[in-house]
Parts: structure tokens; C-alpha cells; sequence
């Protein structure tokens, strides 16, 4: 049998003559290799550059998705939402009257009746997740 470590030196040696050859090789001698090898150099790089194009719009699509999940999760309406808006619009006054005194609330969130709908529900769910509503 052969010494394992014989074999090792064998093969770095092949290796290394193999990689001495390519690398003294001319581009048109690797090129006429690849041909009778694998066809024509041009339609295999043709395919290649689709396949990578389609590599990367799978991959974008794929993080669209992600991200179009991400965002509907985030837009999961809770049940609170469901309120009327008159309602709506009567706790938020509410809460912007009970903390008029505090600077830190902005002037045009103070003006609660030009606000939209959304803009409302909004403001509530906001003022929700700072604890200044139950």
C-alpha cells in the first residue's frame, strides 16, 4: 500500500503541473479546449448571464416578499381600531386636552379637527404604545 503522506506529495505535484499548464496556456488554447469541451464559449456565456439575471430577480422577488409581509404585519389593524370616529376623535381630544400643558406635544396635533380619519387612528395608536392611552 501506498504511505498516505507519498500520496499527498503526488498529488500537490499534479496539482501543481496541472495549474502550470493552464496558467502557460494562451487564451485562444483555452478557449479551442473549451470548445471541444463544452461547445461554443459566446452561447455558454449567454447562459450564464441569463441564468445570473434570473438568480437575481428570484432573489429580489424573494425580498419583496419579504418586505410586502413585513409591512402587512405591520398594518394589522387591532380591534380598538374599530371604534366609531366620532369616538375616535373624542379620545384623542381628550388626551391632547388632558396634556395641553406639556410642551412637547406639537402644535398640529393640537388641532384635532383637521385631522383625517387615518390621521386620527393613527395618533390614537401612537399615543397608545407611549402609555398615555389604555
Amino acid at each position: 500500500m501506498t504511505d498516505p503522506q507519498e500520496a499527498r506529495k503526488a498529488l500537490q505535484a499534479l496539482r501543481q503541473a496541472m495549474a502550470e499548464d493552464i496558467m502557460a496556456a494562451s487564451d485562444e488554447e483555452i478557449l479551442t479546449q473549451f470548445a471541444e469541451d463544452a461547445g461554443s464559449p459566446e452561447e455558454n456565456a449567454a447562459r450564464m448571464r441569463t441564468l445570473f439575471e434570473k438568480s437575481i430577480l428570484l432573489a429580489n422577488k424573494g425580498r419583496l416578499q419579504a418586505a410586502k409581509a413585513g409591512a402587512a404585519a405591520g398594518r394589522v389593524s387591532s380591534p380598538v381600531d374599530a371604534i366609531p370616529i366620532g369616538e375616535a376623535r373624542a379620545r384623542l381630544r381628550l388626551v391632547l386636552d388632558a396634556h395641553a400643558h406639556d410642551k412637547s406635544f406639537a402644535l398640529a396635533a393640537r388641532k384635532e379637527s383637521e385631522l383625517s380619519d387615518a390621521d386620527v387612528l393613527d395618533m390614537l395608536e401612537a399615543l397608545r404604545e407611549l402609555g398615555l392611552l389604555e
